[in-house]
């Protein structure tokens, strides 16, 4: 029998967000795949730049093939600024920012069911 090493059981955020876009590919239509598809490329954007924020240019890397998932949920806030800051779908203009909440929120919950994270996101009313 084959022993693995622990290290290579644990999922990074790139094989969260391809987890979760291949469970859903066929369970939405292909306007709304498109929206989740593009928001979930923006999250991992999104999470690069706020882990390199701090560090020179030469020390910058993509994070989301190395590191595990479990602080995705407390990107939320940013990510959503992050959206509105770069004119990302033109949140503010189309009226898309419920779904947008809608796919982070469901984005979110999947992660804690599925174990990648404790953190459980909810909205405020």
């Amino acid at each position: 029998m084959v022993s693995r090493n622990r290290a290579e059981n644990i999922k990074t955020c790139d094989d969260a967000f391809s987890e979760y876009l291949i469970s859903f590919r066929d369970k939405t239509n292909r306007k709304y795949f498109s929206l989740m598809l593009k928001l979930i490329l923006l999250f991992r954007e999104c999470y690069d730049i706020s882990k390199n924020k701090d560090k020179k240019e030469e020390e910058k890397q993509a994070v989301t093939n190395s590191l595990a998932p479990q602080e995705l949920p407390d990107l939320c806030n940013e990510f959503f600024a992050f959206l509105e800051q770069n004119g990302f779908f033109g949140i503010t203009e189309t009226g898309e920012e419920n779904e947008i909440v809608e796919i982070i929120l469901h984005f979110c919950t999947w992660l804690f069911k599925r174990g990648y994270t404790s953190s459980k996101l909810s909205l405020a009313s």
